[in-house]
């Protein structure tokens, strides 16, 4: 990669993470345009920031980033349109994706080919999808759709906008009533799941 293009992903990389949380996908959309490739590259940052890979300050010493994993943005799958990488976990990948059908903004998890191998792994994936498609409540996220397409498993959710909470406790030192109001609402929802 030539210094020009790291310098580009850099700052922007930088302008990123000084956004809030909820306005960072809007922001990286409007300054990358129809580059692809440098939205793609400034999210495996951000996607990999937090997790001890690719701290902030230690951005301006690295020459080359690390090459990047495989991703799906850019692609159709099914009747979604994939545009960012909102984040990765233990069991799979969400995108920010934008159904095409129904003309409206989702979130879309997708399980690694790899755990899609593993039975265990699927059985669990497809019983998650049923089990929160079965709740109705505020702070649960709708699922729309559950699918599977060229051996990719994924399920379509309702996206909402805003931050993670671990990044609003990381920004800012909570209050008590802010605590007790996000620990309430958390208790509510998970008292909808076990019941």
């Amino acid at each position: 990669m030539k210094p020009e293009r790291w310098k580009q992903i850099e700052d922007l990389y930088q302008a990123a993470i000084e956004k809030e949380s909820n306005r960072r996908v809007a922001f990286l959309h409007s300054a990358c345009g129809d580059d692809t490739d440098l939205l793609r590259e400034v999210e495996s940052l951000l996607a990999t920031r937090g997790q001890g890979q690719w701290p902030a300050q230690e951005t301006a010493a690295v020459v080359t980033p690390p090459p990047p994993g495989p991703t799906l943005v850019g692609q159709q799958l099914g009747h979604c349109q994939v545009l960012s990488l909102l984040g990765k976990g233990g069991m799979g990948e969400v995108y920010l994706a934008r159904d095409t059908q129904l003309d409206r903004t989702v979130a879309l998890k997708v399980l690694p080919p790899e755990f899609a191998l593993d039975p265990d792994r699927l059985r669990r994936f497809i019983r998650e999808a049923k089990a929160v498609s079965a709740l109705k409540h505020p702070n649960i996220a709708v699922i729309h759709e559950i699918g599977e397409i060229g051996g990719t498993h994924f399920i379509v959710m309702e996206y909402v906008e805003g931050g993670t909470l671990e990044a609003r406790i990381r920004d800012h030192k909570l209050q008590l009533a802010e605590m007790l109001d996000i620990g309430i609402q958390i208790a509510d929802a998970l008292d909808e799941a076990h019941r």
